[in-house]
């Protein structure tokens, strides 16, 4: 009777134990699943590369460069400095708080994400599966800025960043998709033209 009192103890010390390591794995997946939506893609790629047999041929984040953001930075100063002579410190800290956390949402958001995984190319939200690319073009600076700006086809996808003068054109052979080719600016475009082809 004292061996079955003892087991019959510990399966509700093991129940009742259940209820809050369960409690905490749900957190858990709750924590894993708010950093992958805040990660940047070719991180997200990787994590869940470690978890199953998956290979990337190619991952890149394009963010906004130094100069950008030094440049940025003088213009908030100057900003900061036109309110702080009529209103003072204080508006013009607010102000100028408000302007810095835009620019860097805007720059989270505007980050240009390319991945190339299982045959599959990811560019920021859209993607194609490899079979439905006809040619990759490696696209070196004249060449990039020439068929970004005079020769530009408007029903083309464009996934370019101003700053970066290197990239890839994308023809696609789908006949369900009326885009004539992918632009993307990259600064490993060797790279990726050889991910891809």
């Amino acid at each position: 009777h004292h061996n079955q009192s003892s087991i019959q103890s510990g399966m509700v010390f093991v129940n009742q134990l259940q209820v809050p390591l369960g409690g905490a794995l749900a957190s858990l997946n709750l924590v894993v699943e708010w950093w992958m939506q805040c990660e940047p893609l070719p991180k997200r790629i990787l994590y869940l590369m470690a978890r199953s047999n998956s290979k990337s041929e190619f991952a890149e984040r394009i963010n906004w460069p130094i100069w950008l953001w030094l440049f940025l930075g003088m213009m908030l100063g100057s900003i900061y400095l036109t309110f702080w002579a009529p209103f003072g410190h204080l508006t013009a800290g607010v102000v100028s708080l408000i302007i810095a956390l835009v620019l860097v949402y805007s720059s989270r958001r505007s980050a240009l994400e390319t991945v190339v995984i299982n045959d599959w190319l990811y560019v920021g939200n859209a993607k194609i599966e490899i079979k439905y690319i006809k040619k990759v073009v490696l696209l070196e600076k004249d060449e990039f800025l020439k068929i970004r700006g005079a020769t530009a086809d408007p029903a083309a996808f464009n996934a370019t960043r101003f700053w970066v003068t290197t990239g890839v054109k994308v023809e696609i052979k789908d006949r369900k998709d009326p885009t004539p080719y992918w632009l993307i600016s990259s600064r490993k475009a060797k790279f990726l033209s050889k991910a891809l082809n």
